[in-house]
């Protein structure tokens, strides 16, 4: 089955990634292990931290945890970080719910719920490119709902027409593999510019 996703990899619609630094993007991150995803968002967020864009990430509170701690191992401190205005952490369910009517996202309650978190970041400094992790896709496929899922990833897209980001969305392999299905990889590929290497295909392809 990896090597079916394999050749749905190859014939997907984004390209290899990542979005250089500097550049506004939207990527994406299949992964299996939460260890892989934690090593691949920590490094995108140091990086970002590093070259002092603002900061957003969205995510479950297990994987804040290990973030935080990943930034620590970097020698970067998430506390400090975060308690900046530069920084914030999100919850993805309680966002989720923010702008969800029913099964599917309302887009202005997405617009206005996600521009305002912008808006307080950037503080009319629109030349900013925001650095953000989001993981409310992944729950959405775990849910069964790829429709919704892909509706905020055309959201988060149109999004970028107002404000500069550089996005990294993390969706589990495990979910299109046994659920969703590989026409929903290809859709989810065509929401995103490029895609990180998938470490499903670094394991088990050789």
């Amino acid at each position: 089955m990896d090597l079916n996703l394999a050749k749905v990899v190859a014939e997907a619609l984004c390209h290899g990634g990542p979005t250089p630094p500097g550049i506004a993007g939207h990527d994406v991150q299949f992964y299996r292990t939460d260890e892989y995803l934690t090593k691949a968002v920590v490094a995108f967020l140091a990086e970002g931290v590093r070259a002092g864009q603002p900061i957003i990430v969205v995510a479950t509170e297990a994987h804040r945890l290990a973030f935080a701690e990943g930034l620590r191992a970097r020698g970067l401190d998430p506390d400090a970080i975060f308690s900046d205005r530069l920084a914030v952490w999100l919850d993805a369910r309680e966002t989720l719910a923010s702008f969800m009517e029913g099964k599917l996202p309302d887009r202005e309650l997405f617009m206005a719920t996600v521009g305002r978190v912008f808006e307080s970041l950037l503080d009319k400094r629109y030349y900013l490119v925001i650095r953000g992790y989001g993981e409310m896709v992944d729950l959405l496929l775990k849910d069964g709902n790829t429709e919704a899922a892909i509706l905020v990833e055309q959201y988060w897209n149109e999004l970028a027409e107002r404000y500069k980001y550089s996005l990294l969305c993390g969706y589990s392999v495990d979910t299109f593999l046994y659920g969703a299905g590989f026409e929903a990889f290809r859709r989810v590929c065509g929401t995103h510019t490029h895609a990180l290497p998938l470490e499903t295909l670094e394991k088990n392809v050789a």
